[in-house]
């Protein structure tokens, strides 16, 4: 009877142990970053959206922004300056139905992160957003202009 109750103490055991390694792989935040010269590659308005796997931007492994969130990435801080804004972007706001929004974590600037917005099939447009995360501040040359 004793050894009844260690083959079956070692079948769930095995089980277990079975099961934990046929776990399908997490995804790992490493797989949704990009580098900032992929970044630099993308022409809104040019870069199709079928283009972006090519150029390392996957959108199955990018955080997708809801509205609200490509209002809070996008939009000015004073509501005032919406006529300000690119208007690629505006137009994304009138009609969002029709735009979406991706954030990529930039794996050569730790704090930073590549927005992309598609529209009609193309980048509309692309913008650095967060904080650099360095010891010493490295310049992102013509960062103002991306």
């Amino acid at each position: 009877m004793r050894l009844y109750g260690v083959l079956a103490a070692l079948v769930v055991f095995l089980g277990c142990a079975i099961g934990l390694l046929a776990r399908a792989p997490v995804e790992s935040v490493a797989d949704s970053r990009v580098v900032l010269a992929d970044f630099r590659r993308l022409e809104p308005g040019i870069t199709q959206a079928s283009q972006l796997p090519e150029l390392g931007f996957n959108l199955a492994n990018g955080e997708r922004l809801s509205y609200l969130g490509m209002v809070e990435k996008l939009m000015p801080g004073d509501s005032s300056d919406f006529d300000a804004l690119d208007p690629a972007v505006r137009e994304c706001f009138q009609t969002a139905d029709r735009c979406a929004a991706f954030v990529f974590p930039l794996a050569d600037r730790t704090g930073l992160q590549a927005v992309v917005v598609i529209q009609a099939g193309r980048v509309a447009f692309k913008s650095l957003s967060g904080k650099m995360v360095t010891s010493a501040a490295i310049p992102l040359p013509g960062a103002a202009r991306d």
